[in-house]
């Protein structure tokens, strides 16, 4: 919905044309509550059924643009192979360009799709992530010198691949208290261990719980089963909340820290996010560097929610790769660790750790020890101010994708 949005948007400022949705309603989780709250979208909608009927009208007022929100399902399904045939069914100067939103470079069912848009030169790939369409740019150019004549003839250097970043305009977003230590943090997604590595975070903040009850705002555990939280402490204990969907076993010791939320409604979702101080992607693997795009950085930016992250990460999420939306940690300091020296303001537990296979200590290594003060001296917190102004890049980039969409 967000890039019917930019669209409208831009349509507004040119006074040219209109947009449509075709969908499945009512939404789930209800989204039609955000959609109406935030003027996102303001005619009906049609069924998906009433698409190819729609692109059948080739007449002066025909659609001449067709997005497709999720491509790796939208062409796999029966209909989408009479999109190709009313392609060519229409007079030439009645064509339509299609537009393929896609999140996961590596679903290759639906690709054999593009080829014959190719040959047409009729296609444009948008991405949510700069690292995936890297990906589909490099693919097609592998594709474009292929030694097979039917795909090098299609052209495969000549798809546009953009990039839209999926950032509502919410509202209501609070300015977070800037004495207060750092105590919300949250990882949002599946809880699909191969995407992130709940297994690793759970037993390093144990272990760093054993080793410091009261960085974290907790009483030794003691004969008890969990965490207890030291309430004489003058400041809240830290929390993990976990927003996602299927199944998570948390450690009996976590039980009183680490808070499960699962099938929120957006707004629900919205509400408890925009709560948050810090979010934590716990990638696992390297899929999400490289050939899928995470929702988290979305999620996180448009609730103006700092995001801890590595270079690597910034050089992935390009988008994100401002120090107004992001906290920089340096790779060798682990999520955990980083959390903890943010929080406790003291980063000497880990400068001055052993370093593994040496007789010297981690802040030894001038380049991490570096790191680490840069990422202390610019601390976790983030003023709304900084964070509105940096969506509006965001939105200003949409924006300009979205008037090329149109006059293409």
């Amino acid at each position: 919905m967000s890039v019917a949005w930019s669209l409208t948007q831009a349509m507004n400022t040119t006074s040219s044309g209109s947009v449509e949705v075709y969908a499945q309603v009512p939404f789930a989780f209800d989204f039609q509550q955000i959609v109406d709250d935030l003027g996102l979208y303001h005619n009906g909608y049609r069924p998906t059924s009433d698409l190819i009927p729609a692109l059948r009208d080739g007449g002066e007022n025909s659609i001449d643009l067709v997005i497709l929100g999720t491509c790796e399902i939208d062409l796999r399904i029966d209909w989408a192979k009479d999109l190709l045939s009313i392609w060519d069914e229409r007079p030439q100067d009645h064509k339509f360009n299609l537009v393929c939103l896609v999140h996961n470079a590596k679903d290759t069912a639906w690709q054999d799709a593009i080829t014959d848009w190719s040959r047409r030169g009729a296609i444009r790939i948008i991405a949510i992530s700069e690292h995936v369409a890297d990906y589909f740019r490099e693919s097609f150019n592998v594709l474009a010198d292929s030694t097979d004549p039917a795909i090098r003839s299609a052209g495969y250097e000549n798809i546009p691949v953009d990039v839209h970043v999926p950032i509502l305009p919410l509202r209501g977003l609070p300015e977070h208290p800037t004495r207060e230590p750092l105590s919300k943090a949250v990882i949002q997604g599946s809880f699909n261990m191969d995407r992130r590595d709940y297994t690793q975070i759970f037993r390093e903040l144990v272990e760093s719980l054993h080793e410091d009850p009261a960085a974290w705002g907790y009483k030794p555990l003691g004969g008890h089963e969990s965490f207890m939280a030291d309430t004489d402490l003058p400041t809240p204990p830290f929390q993990l909340f976990a927003l996602g969907s299927g199944n998570l076993e948390v450690p009996i010791e976590l039980k009183n820290l680490v808070q499960v939320k699962t099938d929120l409604t957006y707004q629900e979702f919205y509400d408890i996010m925009k709560d948050m101080e810090i979010c934590v992607p716990a990638f696992a693997g390297s899929g999400y560097y490289r050939i899928h795009a995470s929702s988290t950085f979305a999620m996180a930016v448009q609730c103006n929610v700092p995001i801890l992250v590595t270079r690597r990460t910034r050089e992935s999420y390009a988008y994100a790769d401002d120090d107004r939306a992001v906290v920089t940690r340096p790779a060798a300091m682990r999520e955990i660790q980083s959390l903890k020296a943010l929080r406790t303001g003291d980063a000497s537990f880990f400068l001055n750790a052993p370093m593994p296979h040496t007789n010297t200590h981690m802040g030894s290594n001038q380049n991490l020890n570096d790191a680490v003060e840069s990422m202390m001296n610019r601390g976790w917190r983030r003023t709304k101010r900084e964070m509105e102004d940096f969506k509006v890049g965001i939105w200003k980039r949409n924006g300009d994708l979205a008037y090329r969409l149109i006059h293409d």
